[in-house]
């Protein structure tokens, strides 16, 4: 009886302290079996106090509380040592292309927060893994990032509190607002983090009336319906503004866009984008090979230089050799802008006519030349011949890359400060060509700049890759000698001499 007394009290004085570091807090559970543990152990010394006067005993009752004390340690740095890889951890991505890494403009988003930031996720069971291990990167990148994921069919009563109608569907809330997505990608999350974040609306005004490229062909090669669908996964509101038709461009546009026209701009056209510059908005504009629209000139008053030629580049042909190639390849970009001063991606310039800034201008100081062809590139003028007869060949006239073919800068042509970027080619955004290479990157970063948003200038989130090892049959080989054969032989032979040795003793 009095050694039952001894042994529950050590297993309550366990069972209280493992509550405590289960539950972080002396909550009354941990006290209560704590406490009686104590109180056991206080009966059996008071039942035992006549041996507990002698040596051998004494010793016996010190031996079982270093023992007591030893185990509350050994707890004791388990819970620490959970608690501290609980909240100061580091994860490594290992893969190759860092699927599990979110990208720089998600940090940079993330590192706007202020407030808490609660994601809530409705999915039904056994769809949500992956929304699970996605929103656990954003709360490792911020601490104020939580997040859950609801069944909504286990529960009924909070899905209908947030009107969920639909598996799959996140919603968002910060700071008093909140708003839902059904985007549950790295991308999809991180706009709807943008949208609540932004206290404005970007209007992207997209000029038409001039031949220019049309937002709503998603089938032809040389539409802009992706272009149009990357504004609005950015949450920028596209509005397609007719030019003859209005006098003015509208106070509203935050951004104005002119993607290759090819029909002459009136006087009046070009005096309303003039005066949208004067008064301090923004303007995009690619401009196509070949074309004589007006805008040239427009341009030019603003210490831009449009070339009347077309880029050619050596081309690496399989069996054929190199060759000439008119969609040059970009690597080397500016360190002076914002858009491209941490841009290390491989773009293509279609079709690409040299964009310059003239440096003597006034309002063209801070004009910036974005992107710079390679060393074997030119810039070819006769346009004749390059057409018609499909040849080319360097002269006087021509000039010699590397060539800038895109520019970007704040101008102040009037009382207030207006950016302006200039590509020489509208092919760039194209449907063909805006998710090759990093063609995609470059032109959203250079919308988010002239919008006043730099900081979302970075690389967009990184698409899974498919990985996949090939091995020779010598390395097949070797792998299956020895997992299936070296190593099961070494642990037998391991086991008969440890077999052996024990018989012997």
């Amino acid at each position: 009886m009095k050694t039952i007394l001894w042994i529950a009290g050590i297993l309550l004085i366990l069972g209280g302290v493992f509550l405590r570091l289960v539950v972080a807090s002396w909550n009354p559970g941990a006290i209560v079996l704590t406490s009686a543990g104590l109180l056991l152990i206080l009966v059996f010394a008071v039942m035992n106090r006549k041996k507990l006067n002698g040596g051998a005993h004494a010793r016996h009752l010190l031996y079982g509380f270093n023992l007591v004390v030893l185990v509350i340690v050994v707890l004791g740095l388990i819970g620490v040592i959970n608690y501290v890889s609980t909240e100061y951890y580091h994860r490594w991505d290992l893969t190759a292309n860092k699927e599990f890494t979110l990208s720089k403009e998600t940090d940079k988003v993330l590192g706007r927060l202020r407030h808490k930031l609660v994601i809530t996720a409705f999915f039904q069971e056994g769809t949500g893994t992956a929304i699970r291990e996605l929103l656990s990167e954003y709360a490792y990148v911020s601490k104020k990032v939580h997040y859950e994921v609801i069944d909504p069919d286990k529960e009924p009563t909070i899905a209908q509190g947030y009107g969920i109608t639909t598996n799959g569907t996140l919603v968002v809330r910060y700071n008093g607002k909140t708003i839902k997505t059904q985007q549950a990608t790295e991308n999809g999350i991180t706009n709807a983090v943008i949208r609540i974040l932004r206290h404005r609306v970007i209007t992207v005004c997209y000029l038409t009336g001039n031949g220019e490229r049309s937002l709503t062909d998603a089938t032809g090669v040389d539409g802009y319906h992706d272009f149009e669908q990357a504004l609005t996964d950015q949450d920028y509101a596209v509005e397609p503004v007719l030019l003859p038709s209005v006098a003015t461009v509208p106070s509203s546009c935050t951004l104005v866009v002119e993607a290759g026209a090819v029909k002459r701009f009136l006087p009046r056209e070009i005096n309303a984008l003039k005066g949208y510059l004067d008064a301090g908005g923004n303007l995009f504009v690619m401009i196509d090979p070949r074309t004589s629209t007006g805008m040239i000139h427009l341009l030019a008053s603003y210490g831009i230089t449009i070339g009347n030629n077309v880029v050619l580049d050596q081309v690496v042909r399989l069996f054929q050799g190199p060759g000439l190639g008119v969609e040059p390849l970009v690597t080397d970009y500016s360190k002076e802008s914002a858009i491209t001063r941490d841009f290390k991606g491989t773009t293509i310039f279609p079709l690409v006519r040299t964009v310059g800034a003239a440096g003597t201008h006034t309002m063209g100081r801070g004009i910036h030349p974005l992107a710079m062809t390679s060393k074997t590139s030119w810039a070819d003028t006769d346009l004749k011949d390059l057409f018609d007869k499909g040849t080319a060949q360097f002269g006087l006239s021509d000039t010699r890359g590397p060539v800038s073919v895109a520019v970007a800068g704040t101008i102040k042509p009037g009382r207030s400060a207006a950016r302006i970027a200039v590509f020489g080619t509208s092919k760039i955004a194209a449907n063909k060509y805006l998710n090759a290479l990093a063609n995609k990157d470059l032109v959203m970063n250079t919308i988010s700049w002239l919008v006043k948003e730099e900081n979302l200038i970075t690389i967009r989130p990184k698409e899974s890759a498919n990985q996949q090892m090939f091995l020779t049959a010598q390395q097949g080989s070797l792998i299956f000698y020895l997992t299936v054969v070296l190593i099961p032989a070494l642990l037998f032979f391991g086991a008969l001499l440890a077999y052996l040795r024990m018989k012997r003793l």
